[in-house]
This record gives C-alpha cells, structure tokens and sequence, in this order.
C-alpha cells in the first residue's frame, strides 16, 4: 500500500477515535458506575488491529484519540485521563500484537481481550496511584461485566464497519 494511504487511514481513524470519544461523554450509561465511559471511541483502535496497520501505528491513535478527546472534553491530565491513556495503551498495543500473532482469531474475541486488559491496566492504576488502596478489588467485577458488554457493541460496530469500507488489504 502507499504510504500516503497508510497515513491518510491513520490519520482518518485518530480523528474519528477523537471525535468519539468527545461524544460519547453525552451518552448516559444505563447504569450508574463512576467513572464508566461507553468506550465507543476504541472501535477505530480496533479497526487498525485487525486492519495490519501495525502495532505502533495502532498504539499512536490510541494516544491521540486519548489526548485530544481529553483536550475536547476538559479531562486533560486528571486521574480519569491517564487511567484511559495507560489503558488505551495497553489494550491496543495487545489487540494489535493479538490480530498480527494469532491466525483466524474473531474480532470478537480481540475486543473482548483488549478490553479486559484495559480495565485490568485501569484497576492498577486506580488503586496504586490513585486511590492508593486494594479496595479497588471491589469494583473490579463490575467493571469487567461492563467491559465485556462495550467491547461485544466494538466488535459489532468494526463488523459493520468493515462490510461498508473496504480494508481487506494489508499494510
């Protein structure tokens, strides 16, 4: 693929991750977890996993989609931005090692992993930085349960989403 291509996609995809997760803070959650986000905006995150565009590519939207969607929505540098960053990070970096790794892996399954680790990240994050307290083990299963619910809806956007573009090709 041409490398401008690569880039144009690259780009396309931060700004959609960015905008998404802009917007995604006016959808309220239908139940009531502190702290929570639907995590629509990891959709394109996932798109480049799955799409070969490499794991360092794939780890730098999600660090965009992350700062500026933070810039966007006035949490840039609050405990709230650096549990996603760091969570973001991770489950990118490992949806895209997943997808390159394992042959005939679902997207299904991508995303529910990378959402499990982020949260996993998040937890840490939480209770040793943060609150600075194991109790943090307590809300772990729920935010795992929610988890596996926004990462099944990714999946399903990226599945719709592929059937409408055409990313079929390698780079």
């Amino acid at each position: 693929m041409v490398k401008s291509k690569k880039i144009s996609y690259i780009a396309i995809l931060s700004a959609l991750a960015s905008a998404v997760y802009f917007f995604e803070s006016f959808i309220p959650l239908p139940i009531g977890l502190p702290g929570a986000r639907w995590g629509f905006s990891n959709f394109p995150v996932l798109i480049s996993a799955i799409s070969g565009f490499g794991i360092l590519n794939t780890v730098f939207i999600a660090i965009i989609k992350t700062f500026l969607g933070s810039i966007f929505s006035g949490k840039l540098f609050s405990p709230v931005f650096f549990m996603g960053l760091f969570g973001a990070i991770s489950s990118a970096f490992l949806m895209s090692f997943l997808a390159k790794k394992i042959k005939n892996i679902s997207v299904l399954s991508i995303s529910e992993i990378g959402a499990f680790f982020s949260n996993c990240v998040q937890a840490v994050i939480a209770g040793f930085f943060i609150l600075k307290s194991d109790a943090i083990i307590y809300y772990f299963p729920y935010m795992i349960f929610f988890g596996i619910i926004t990462a099944f809806l990714n999946a399903s956007i990226v599945k719709i989403s592929k059937r409408s573009i055409s990313l079929n090709e390698k780079f």
